[in-house]
C-alpha cells in the first residue's frame, strides 16, 4: 500500500495531470482549426500576381470577427506589404501612391501626373523624374512596388 506523499501515488498524479493537459490542448487546436475554417480566414491566393487575398466575410460572420478584431478598417499598405502585396505603380489610384513610406499627397500626384506624361514606368529609376523623389525616398518603397514590366 502506498504512502501518501511516496514517489509512486505522486506518480500517478502527474501522469493524470499530463493526461488532461494534453486532452485540453488536443481540444483546443481542433477548435481553432475549425473555427478558422468555419468562417474562412485561411488566405487564397491572387492569381494575377500571386499575392494573398483575405476573403471579406458577410453576414453574421463580421459581427463575430469585429467584436474580436479592434480594427474594422481595410489593411493598409504595409499590412498588405507584410502579407506580400505589392503595389503596381503604373496603376495604382493616388490613394494608394499616397500610402507608401515617405509619399505625401502633393509628391503621388506629382507620381500619377508624370506617370500619364511618360504612359508608365518602365523601371524603378524612372521615378526619379518625379519631383520630390530622390534616391533615398526611392530607396525606401522599393520594398512596397510590383515588378515594373521591361519594355
Amino acid at each position: 500500500m502506498p504512502i501518501q506523499g511516496s514517489r509512486k501515488c505522486n506518480g500517478g498524479k502527474r501522469r493524470a495531470v499530463l493526461l488532461l493537459s494534453l486532452i485540453l490542448l488536443v481540444w483546443n487546436a481542433f477548435a481553432t482549426a475549425q473555427r478558422v475554417v468555419s468562417i474562412g480566414l485561411l488566405p487564397a491566393v491572387n492569381l494575377a500576381d500571386g499575392s494573398p487575398v483575405l476573403p471579406f466575410p458577410s453576414g453574421i460572420e463580421t459581427g463575430v470577427l469585429s467584436a474580436e478584431s479592434p480594427r474594422c478598417r481595410p489593411l493598409t499598405i504595409r499590412q498588405q506589404y507584410l502579407l506580400g502585396k505589392r503595389i503596381d505603380i503604373n496603376r495604382a489610384s493616388l490613394q494608394e501612391i499616397s500610402e507608401l513610406p515617405g509619399i505625401s499627397d502633393k509628391i503621388a500626384a506629382a507620381v500619377v501626373e508624370e506617370r500619364d506624361r511618360v504612359r508608365g514606368f518602365r523601371v524603378p529609376e524612372d521615378l526619379l523624374g518625379v519631383k520630390g523623389i530622390k534616391e533615398k525616398r526611392l530607396q525606401k518603397i522599393l520594398p512596397f512596388l510590383a515588378k515594373m514590366p521591361n519594355n
